[in-house]
C-alpha cells in the first residue's frame, strides 16, 4: 500500500479514536454521578469550581505572533534568494526565531500593563 494513503488513515483514525474515548469518558462520568443519586443542584455544586475567564491579552498575543511570523516569513524569503545554500534550514530558523520574539515581545507588553 502507499505511504501517501496511510497516513490520512492513520491521522483520522487517531482523532477519530481520541474523540471517542473522551466523550467515553464523560459519559461514564455523567452515568457514576447519576448511579449515586445526585440532584442537580448538587451537580451545580460539583461543578461550580469551573470558572472561564476571558482573557484580554489573547487577542494582542496572536495578533503579534501571527506579525512576527509573517514578518519571519518575509525575512527569510529575502534571505533564501541571496544564500543558495540550506534554504530550508535558513526559513524555518528564521520564522521560529521571529515568532518566538513575537511571544518575548508579548510578555515584556504584558507584564508591563499587568504591573500598571
Amino acid at each position: 500500500m502507499n505511504e501517501e494513503i496511510l497516513i490520512p488513515i492513520f491521522f483520522f483514525g487517531a482523532t477519530a479514536a481520541i474523540l471517542w474515548k473522551f466523550f467515553d469518558a464523560r459519559h461514564k462520568e455523567r452515568m457514576t454521578i447519576l448511579e449515586k443519586g445526585l440532584v442537580s443542584e448538587d451537580l451545580k455544586h460539583l461543578y461550580s469550581g469551573f470558572t472561564w475567564k476571558a482573557n484580554p491579552f489573547t487577542a494582542l498575543k496572536y495578533g503579534m505572533l501571527a506579525a512576527f511570523i509573517g514578518a519571519g516569513i518575509l525575512v527569510s524569503a529575502f534571505v533564501s534568494r541571496l544564500v543558495w545554500e540550506n534554504q530550508e534550514m535558513i526559513t524555518t530558523g528564521i520564522i521560529f526565531l521571529a515568532g518566538g520574539s513575537g511571544l518575548i515581545s508579548f510578555y515584556k507588553i504584558a507584564q508591563k500593563k499587568m504591573d500598571q
